[in-house]
């Protein structure tokens, strides 16, 4: 009978062993991967709750953790566990942040490595190294032949996706390749002239002419045909008066959207929504039916599920689209759209697209404060995380009501994002609410989070919690490292006044009688090596020479600081 925390782990594994059935029968593209996706990332999130990471072994049997096999082989051509043994994968690991995107591009991987047969060059572990994983370890053995097990093929690199440009040059040596091969035999495809046959002096060109012509067809090459189509759209709309015609042409814009979205030509979408827009605003002759389906069509882009839909083809696309496209793309996002682009910044495998939108979400956030509020609100967690982010970038104000509720969020993550977010704000308020985490459950919260930042703030309303703090029995059986913070933060915001409390700890009353332990005694020397005045440097030089080795080092270490 498995254990608790193996049960959880075959939970989990399953959930994943079923996506990749999904992916092998749907491909990626299909909508039933949002739901596994979701699933997977609470799964995941259980597990993180209660371990700091997932490592197994691969074996002929199945997935092993400490010991256990918690997802055992049945059908070999969809598993998950058999598909890494075959790829002579032998270990592999998870840690927090893996649910991300990390390990839908796993799965991808495996559902792709389904499909190769004994004759394919490329194998699974050259995928997973091409991915560069960064959650996600593996540890894989050159298989033998003989043993059951496929040879390692040699590793091949996942192509990368192709800029315009390299996909111009293939087509252009696709299609003079033939026509070189043609010459050298002497034959032309039909319908091609032999300028040798014709007269030089008559028919030849200047250099200036070649020029010129050959400016035409890059021009002719490079023109953008989507905004072309919408430009005569827009030109015909604005010169034809009659309803019926200008309805139709509406439902042609309206089905035009979700075409350009999927073919990827995304400077096409901008400028459809853009050129709504002035229609909108510049045309007094609209029927109100008109302006009110046009004015829907400026919003469409900014709705959950065209964002989404936005995004993954942005991030599938085999063509990069220019940084100049994606900024004039997600200016035409409003306000309404930040929760959606929130939860995809983490999933954005485009570094440039994540950079872009990551800009347009401090944009938004900074012009609308209801949106990003809205998104401190939200039930997903990465959400909240990233608009804890933006406040903190962008050193947002006013947004106190909204992350005030979070000081009790159960996720240590997003606590340890509010902490940086409230320090970055530094009003009475937000001091007063970092304040209360010196009591929170978790001791990074307490340490790396609220001592530090009122500590570096000088945050004087803190000062009676860290006193009751450094004076009470709980923080002597904290750690260490918990310890010295508390006191080094006591003697920054007490300053002068901490000196008397500092004393006590440090000297005791005497004769060894009713003194504090090394420890503490040491950390009230750092403690008066931040306090920096006059009476609390005379204080660490009589200590100077005390007898515990423990505490005349951090006397040293104190003095120095001074």
């Amino acid at each position: 009978m498995m254990s608790t925390e193996s049960t959880r782990i075959h939970n989990l594994l399953l959930l994943l062993e079923k996506h990749l059935l999904t992916l092998s029968r749907y491909g990626a593209d299909h909508p039933i991967h949002k739901q596994a996706n979701d699933e997977a990332q609470e799964a995941f999130t259980d597990i993180w709750s209660r371990l700091p990471g997932l490592s197994m072994t691969v074996s002929e049997e199945g997935l092993e953790w400490e010991a256990e096999t918690v997802l055992a082989i049945d059908d070999k051509s969809e598993s998950l566990a058999w598909t890494l043994f075959r790829a002579g994968i032998r270990f592999i690991s998870f840690s927090p942040g893996a649910e991300q995107e990390e390990i839908g591009t796993l799965l991808q991987a495996v559902a792709w490595a389904l499909t190769l047969t004994d004759e394919d060059a490329d194998d699974l572990v050259a995928a997973l190294w091409t991915a560069d994983l960064q959650h996600i370890r593996h540890k894989a053995v050159e298989p033998r032949e003989g043993d059951g097990e496929v040879v390692q093929p040699a590793r091949t690199a996942i192509p990368r996706p192709r800029t315009a440009q390299e996909v111009r040059k293939q087509v252009q040596d696709d299609v003079q390749a033939p026509r070189e091969e043609s010459e050298q035999a002497g034959l032309l495809p039909e319908g091609v002239v032999n300028l040798e046959e014709f007269e030089s002096t008559l028919y030849f060109l200047d250099e200036s002419e070649i020029n010129h012509l050959r400016a035409e067809i890059e021009r002719e090459y490079c023109q953008d045909l989507g905004r072309n189509v919408l430009s005569l759209l827009f030109d015909t709309f604005e010169l034809q008066t009659d309803a019926e015609f200008r309805s139709e042409i509406i439902d042609v814009l309206v089905d035009l959207l979700p075409h350009l979205l999927i073919s990827g030509n995304f400077g096409a979408v901008a400028y459809l929504i853009s050129q709504t827009r002035v229609v909108v605003e510049r045309d007094q002759s609209l029927l109100p039916e008109q302006q009110e389906r046009l004015e829907e069509l400026t919003r469409a882009l900014s709705r959950r599920e065209v964002v989404a839909q936005l995004l993954h083809a942005l991030d599938e696309a085999r063509v990069e689209p220019s940084e100049e496209e994606l900024e004039e793309l997600f200016k035409e996002l409003t306000p309404d759209a930040l929760v959606t682009v929130l939860k995809w910044l983490s999933r954005l495998s485009n570094e440039q697209a994540r950079r872009i939108l990551h800009q347009a979400a401090g944009q938004m956030a900074e012009t609308q404060p209801r949106a990003l509020g809205a998104a401190l609100e939200s039930k997903e967690r990465v959400v909240v995380i990233e608009a804890l982010r933006l406040v903190q970038e962008r050193e947002l104000r006013q947004l106190e009501s909204h992350m005030e509720p979070l000081l009790k969020h159960a996720e240590i993550g997003v606590r340890m994002a509010l902490v940086a977010a409230l320090d970055s704000v530094p009003t009475s308020r937000t001091m007063t609410a970092l304040a209360t985490l010196l009591r929170d459950a978790d001791p990074d919260v307490r340490i790396a989070g609220a001592v530090k930042a009122l500590s570096g703030r000088r945050f004087q309303g803190a000062l009676q919690a860290v006193e009751e703090a450094i004076l009470g029995e709980q923080i002597r059986k904290g750690d260490l490292t918990e310890r010295r913070a508390f006191f080094e933060a006591y003697g920054t915001i007490g300053g002068a006044g901490a000196v008397s409390h500092l004393r006590t700890l440090l000297l005791g009353k005497g004769f060894g009688v009713g003194r504090a332990d090394s420890d503490t005694r040491a950390c009230a020397a750092m403690a008066l090596g931040r306090v920096a005045s006059p009476p609390a440097r005379a204080l660490l030089r009589e200590a100077a020479k005390d007898r515990d080795p423990i505490v005349r080092t951090a006397v040293a270490r104190a003095l120095r600081r001074g």
